[in-house]
């Protein structure tokens, strides 16, 4: 016959092994008679003695090493406090007594120190039981999972699927604080709706089903979506990533992606616009990776100069698209340019292009270089000048004609003014055609020029070949004998014919103190006579 807890005698002996009690206690415990001595411990108690992390317990062992009792030798503070709280208890004083006492390394409080009344050989005692008030490595992933989660700057719903035959029962049970800035609800405005109730626009989008889909499935689904601005009505375009979590729950991570698509359409249509003008540039333009020197881009027109698509050469190095000999030229050019970190030119190349025969083309290679100064890329730009040339050869021809024929003109206007020297101290300068403005000038310049250089002291000038004088050409002559004049040199006009005589009369030219004389034999006459009277005179003088 069975009795209840209330019948059994007190006196009556209850045999009970503690020490599988002890190992059942998952914290560090021990037994402690009315004596203060340790009766029995488990196996963390024992690791929590050897461990240096340990509290500052107030346990010691006996004289000798013998067996560890109670102890408050070297204790002061909480530690001194505990001590007498566990006398307390194995006195009978209370039943129960808890304390924290710092850790033994870090000087925090961690550890949190209990003492329970207890009977040990029919005499009072006490339960020691000392608990790691540290998180564990696993309560410390949680955590760090938890502050992760409220502080991404994605927004994250959680979603249960109570029932999974029906896809209306997709319920919220969490949140992330980002949720709110992206989507303007609150969460206590989310937390056990549905996604219907939550999000009325969603069901026409299949949302709900897809969610039902993973947790049917187990397997992440990821789309890009249109949503309508409860507030401004903008269209916004939110990323979502729905992954499995454990019971029936969903994972719903978003981002409102709004600006970043917005940008890379920009992008996208800067990138179209700027490889239009690089295609229909009339100009081969390449670009080659720096390390392997392949080409990562080409444009269009490379591929009537190589009569080969783009598509072919992309990916290749010039050994793949040329002989080995033009190849190896390209590459040292590109080595070279790499290298010297500037602009490298080579030789003028004539290329066979379909539908415009042999062409010219200049090439450059310029290297691209990243913000550190390591080579990234090498450019290349390649020029038809076979019109430019052509221009340039005969812009060359052109001016060779011209500065023939400038000098021809110069040798023309010597001969047409020469300079004669007939005697000694005497020139003839003959005239010989009609005399312009601009002959006349020229004439003037040569005159000067060699009374200078021949040390003249008469100049005869002879108009006999001359058909007509106007007053301008004549006024010029008056001038240049002026001008001679201040040099010391004395002019006369021979050869002067009747028609010109006649001329000069009706226009009224005041030829000034300018001599005349019928021929040039009478001017050489005059200019003899003249040069032997001054010889005469300056003898004399001498004497």
């Amino acid at each position: 016959m069975s009795m209840t807890p209330d019948q059994i005698p007190p006196s009556a002996p209850l045999a009970v092994d503690a020490g599988p009690l002890l190992e059942a206690i998952e914290d560090a415990a021990a037994v402690i008679d009315a004596g203060g001595v340790v009766r029995l411990h488990n196996q963390r108690f024992e690791q929590l003695l050897s461990s240096p992390a340990t509290p500052r317990l107030p346990l010691g062992l006996g004289e000798g090493g013998g067996e560890l009792r109670l102890s408050a030798e070297g204790l002061e503070g909480a530690e001194r406090s505990c001590f007498r709280g566990i006398r307390e208890v194995l006195r009978g004083a209370r039943a129960r007594f808890e304390t924290i006492l710092p850790d033994g390394e870090a000087g925090a409080g961690r550890w949190a120190i209990s003492a329970v009344t207890t009977r040990v050989d029919g005499a009072g005692g006490a339960l020691m039981i000392a608990r790691d008030l540290a998180p564990s490595p696993r309560e410390v992933h949680l955590m760090r999972c938890a502050e992760v989660v409220e502080a991404m700057q994605l927004g994250l719903h959680v979603y249960q699927l109570e029932d999974l035959s029906d896809d209306q029962t997709l319920r919220v049970v969490q949140v992330n604080p980002a949720s709110h800035r992206i989507t303007g609800l609150r969460e206590a405005d989310l937390i056990g709706g549905t996604i219907d109730e939550n999000y009325p626009d969603v069901r026409p989008r299949n949302l709900a089903q897809f969610c039902v889909d993973v947790v049917r499935n187990q397997r992440p689904v990821e789309m890009e979506e249109l949503f309508e601005d409860r507030t401004s009505g903008r269209k916004l375009t939110f990323a979502i990533k729905v992954f499995p979590l454990s019971s029936q729950c969903v994972g719903a991570i978003f981002e409102n992606i709004t600006k970043r698509r917005a940008i890379e359409a920009s992008l996208e249509r800067t990138k179209r616009f700027l490889d239009s003008i690089i295609d229909n540039i009339p100009i081969v333009i390449f670009i080659k990776d720096a390390q392997e020197l392949r080409y990562v881009r080409v444009n269009k027109y490379m591929d009537r100069v190589l009569g080969r698509r783009w598509e072919d050469v992309v990916g290749k190095t010039d050994h793949e698209v040329f002989s080995a000999e033009v190849a190896d030229g390209y590459v040292a050019v590109d080595r070279e340019a790499l290298a010297r970190g500037e602009i490298v030119s080579l030789p003028d190349d004539i290329s066979e292009v379909e539908g415009q025969g042999k062409r010219v083309f200049r090439t450059r290679k310029v290297p691209i270089y990243d913000a550190a100064g390591e080579p990234l890329y090498v450019l290349g730009v390649s020029e038809d000048v076979t019109d430019q040339r052509a221009a340039e050869e005969a812009n060359r021809r052109e001016s060779v004609l011209l500065e023939t024929q400038v000098r021809l003109l110069e040798l023309v206007q010597e001969l047409s003014t020469p300079l004669l020297p007939v005697h000694e101290g005497i020139l003839v300068a003959p005239l010989v055609g009609q005399v312009d403005a601009a002959r006349g000038a020229h004439f003037m310049e040569a005159l000067l020029s060699g009374i200078e250089r021949h040390g003249a002291e008469t100049v005869l000038i002879d108009v006999t070949g001359v058909p007509m004088i106007d007053a301008g050409v004549a006024a010029q002559l008056v001038q240049a004998t002026r001008a001679a004049g201040l040099l010391g040199t004395t002019c006369a006009l021979v050869g002067v014919s009747s028609e010109v005589a006649r001329a000069l009369v009706e226009l009224g030219v005041d030829l000034g103190e300018l001599r005349t004389h019928r021929d040039l034999r009478a001017g050489i006459l005059a200019a003899l006579g003249r040069r032997g009277a001054a010889r005469a005179v300056r003898t004399g003088g001498a004497g």
